[in-house]
């Protein structure tokens, strides 16, 4: 089963999930960059729970993975024009910048997906 796949069903029982996308290790950096770690981090992060919480609407909906991608891409575009990287820059095609978010969704749920179900850490909300 994949990993978005073993989430969602997890969410749809009502278990919590507990840390799965918080960073686990931290790097101690010098000066300003450990600053980009944690920023890069974050902006992962930020994006691994968009997917996340695409394949739990795709899942409440039966929905199929090109739609579950459709339903990601504007989370994670507003993430990619919050970040630094496009600090100071406008966009000048916004088709092809909707393909490079589309290409990130799907490549970070391809990431999330290659994971193992072992990592997931579940406890009963009701509890």
């Amino acid at each position: 089963m994949k990993f978005l796949t073993k989430l969602a069903e997890y969410f749809a029982k009502g278990l919590q999930i507990i840390g799965v996308f918080a960073p686990t290790i931290e790097r101690v950096l010098p000066g300003p960059a450990a600053a980009v770690v944690q920023v890069v981090s974050k902006d992962l992060t930020e994006m691994a729970q968009v997917i996340l919480d695409a394949e739990q609407v795709g899942v409440a909906l039966a929905l199929k993975g090109p739609d579950k991608l459709k339903a990601a891409v504007p989370g994670i575009a507003d993430i990619v024009l919050q970040s630094a990287l496009l600090a100071n820059h406008k966009i000048q095609d916004p088709a092809l910048f909707n393909q490079g978010c589309t290409g990130i969704a799907s490549g970070l749920a391809d990431v999330i997906n290659s994971l193992h179900t072992d990592g997931i850490e579940v406890t009963n909300k009701q509890a």
